[in-house]
Order: structure tokens, then sequence, then C-alpha cells
């Protein structure tokens, strides 16, 4: 039940609403949690005989008092007159948790001893830890309540919020008018109508929290008749609204229509005819392309018929020229034995005393010429057979290289 705050007013209104803007003060009451571990935890570093949890109760009491003694302090100080003062109590009013998270620090920085701004410097991320190790215990144990924390925290936003602008001011001569007035006031705390949210927030946040409730129902963004919960609009609008927009089953084959799921059968049984046409198409399209194939294979096959037609006329006209220097080589190795045969004659003749010695001479001269012109002719052949022989192993002919290689050997020896 909340509490009534009964004071004596001049104008005999004694009670007096002071509620406040519920999410400041549970900021603020985080800082407060904060602060008290900072700065036992700053007090205690290096000190063998002290922990945080050993002087946390009176620096709780210390951390209160001088919150509330400086935030009085300012509003004093803004109404004797001072122009700074005066700005720093509208920048307090306008950003409390800032101003508190000042005061704090102002606070922690003169309960911190000489070894924690040592440590400050080489550990900090040790020094946060332990702070986060006491934080977190403070809360299992409730060492700093949150409604006492949050009290703490009101009683400073009220000292500095000299316009009203986070906390109710409203004062009545009873406690029914108050009664009557907290059920209406901006700064109550509601919760949330929307069913599975349990968050509660002050009255005046019921529109900051309604537009971004996940429990909110709302209609469908894509405008079909279903109500769907915020958290779970992008889930429905992806899959199962019907005024999902998605792509003709004939897409593939031309229909490019797009339209809500819900009007697809109609826009099947409307389209039916159209669909059958591009189905059509597409068969006509696929014919047409199987027989440009058919007809380049053909193409492809007659080619490689037509060089391998090629290859056996090279190889042909080869084995004739081939044929026609091995004739020629016979019949030249056949007129040098002739030639040969006529020099033995002549020899045994001019033993025998037969012939004169001139007429030897000169026969035996023209047989040497006529032998050393066979000779060159053949050495021409066999030149022709070795250029034969190249192109057999061009064309990579392996009867033919076979075949030339055999001759070519034999018109050698034949040569020598």
């Amino acid at each position: 039940m909340e509490n009534i705050e009964c004071t004596v007013g001049k104008d005999g209104l004694n009670f007096q609403c002071n509620l406040c803007d519920s999410d400041v003060l549970h900021s603020m009451a985080e800082i407060l949690l904060r602060g008290l571990a900072t700065a036992s935890v700053d007090s205690t570093t290096g000190d063998m005989f002290k922990s945080p949890s050993s002087v946390a109760v009176g620096m709780k009491s210390e951390l209160a008092e001088y919150l509330i003694q400086r935030s009085m302090t300012l509003v004093h100080e803004a109404v004797d007159g001072g122009e700074d003062h005066s700005e720093q109590l509208i920048k307090a009013s306008t950003m409390p948790t800032k101003f508190l998270s000042d005061l704090i620090d102002g606070f922690v920085a003169s309960k911190r001893n000489l070894l924690s701004h040592v440590s400050g410097f080489l550990s900090s991320e040790t020094r946060l830890n332990k702070i986060k190790d006491f934080i977190q215990k403070m809360e299992m144990e409730n060492f700093w309540a949150p409604d006492v924390r949050e009290a703490t925290a009101g009683t400073i936003l009220k000292s500095i919020d000299m316009k009203c602008i986070i906390h109710c001011p409203e004062r009545f001569d009873t406690q029914d008018k108050l009664a009557e007035h907290r059920n209406l006031c901006r700064f109550r705390i509601v919760n949330c109508k929307n069913d599975g949210c349990l968050v509660s927030f002050s009255a005046n946040h019921i529109e900051k929290h309604d537009s971004v409730c996940p429990f909110k129902v709302l209609p469908c963004e894509q405008l079909c008749q279903q109500h769907v919960m915020r958290c779970e609009m992008d889930r429905h609008c992806a899959s199962v609204c019907p005024m999902k927009l998605v792509n003709c089953p004939f897409y593939q084959v031309g229909c490019e229509s797009a339209f809500p799921q819900c009007v697809l059968d109609k826009h099947c049984s409307e389209r039916l005819q159209i669909h059958l046409m591009y189905i059509l198409e597409l068969i006509t399209r696929q014919d047409a392309f199987v027989n440009d194939m058919n007809q380049r294979l053909h193409l492809l096959e007659k080619a490689q018929s037509l060089n391998e037609l090629s290859g056996a006329l090279d190889n042909r006209t080869l084995t004739l020229t081939a044929k026609e220097q091995e004739a020629k080589i016979k019949k030249l190795e056949q007129d040098l034995k002739v030639q040969e045969t006529k020099l033995k004659k002549l020899e045994s003749e001019f033993k025998s005393g037969k012939v004169s010695m001139y007429f030897t001479f000169n026969c035996l001269e023209n047989t040497l010429e006529w032998k050393h012109r066979c000779h060159k002719e053949m050495s021409s052949a066999n030149v022709t057979l070795e250029k034969l022989a190249d192109a057999a192993r061009a064309s990579w002919s392996p009867i033919m290289l076979c075949y030339l290689d055999h001759r070519f050997s034999d018109g050698k020896k034949s040569a020598t």
C-alpha cells in the first residue's frame, strides 16, 4: 500500500501526493546501488582488515545523507539568487539521472584511498569485476531493498524538480481527496492491459509503452482481416497471412503475376488457358532446342567423318609417292648391277688382252661416272623417302610410318 505523506501547510493542505515518474525512480535506484558498491570497493582496496561488505552499512548511510544534503544545498543556493546554481538546478531537474551520477562520482572520489587510485590505473578490469560481483551479492541478500532506494531517490528527485516535471506536487486538505486524486494522477502506477505483458509504469508513459509493447494486438500490416500481436507480426506476414504476396505457380513458364495467396485458386482458374499456352510455348521451344542440338550433333559427326577421310587420302598419297620412289630405286639398283657386271667383264677381258687399255679405261671411266650418277639419284630418292617418313610421323599414321621406315632403311643399305 502506498505511503501518504502528511505535512502541515500554511494553506491547510496537509496531504501531498508526491508520486514520481517510476521509470526515473527505477533508474536512480540502480545508480544508487552501483554507487554504494563502487564506494565500498574503492575504500577497501588493498586493506587486509576490511572488505566491501564490512563497510557497506555505514557507507550506505553516508551516501544517502551526502546526496540529500548536496541536492538541498543546490536548491537553497539557486533560491538565494545564484545564476550558476540556477542553471545547475535546471539541468538537474531535466536530467536527474545524470545529476545523481555526478554527485555519486564526487562521493566515490572522496572515499577512494591511495592504493585504489593506483589499482584503478593498473587493473581497471579487476576493479569493475569486483564492483559487479558486490552488486550481485547485495541484490541477492536484499541489502538495500529497491523500495528503500526508490524512497531515497524520490527525496532527491522532489528536491531538485522545481518545475514539477517528473513528480506530482498536488496537495489536499483531506485524505479522501488525495486518494481520489491518486486514482487519476499522471504518475500513478498502472499495469499494461495487453494480455501477457507484466510491465508496470507511470500513467504518463501509457502511450509510449503501448507503441512498443510486444503483446499489443494490432491489425495485420498487410491488411488482412486478422489481428496479431506485435511480437508475432513479422512471422504472420511472412508465412500464414492470406494477403502475403506470392508468385504464380506457372512463373517458371512465363506467368509473372504476383498476388495475395488467398486469391491463388481464383487466379489459376481464371487464367487456365493462358497457363496452357505458356506450357505449349515452352514445349515448342524445347522441341526446337532438341532439333537444334540434333543438327549440331549431325554436323559434328559429319565433320569428324570428313577429317577421317582427309587423313585417309593423305595416307594414300604418301603411299603412292613412296611406291614411286621405291620403284625408281629398284630400277637404279638393277641398272647398277648391270653396269657392275659389264665392268667385271671388261676387267676380265683386259686381263686376257682381248681389249686395249685405252678402250678399257674409257669404258671404266664412263661406268664410274654412270655409277656416281646412280648413287646421286638414289640419295635423292632416299631424301624423298625421309620427307615422306616425316610427313607420316606428323600425320600419326602408324602403318604408313612403319612401312616408310622399313623402306628407308632398305634404301640406305642399297645406296651403300
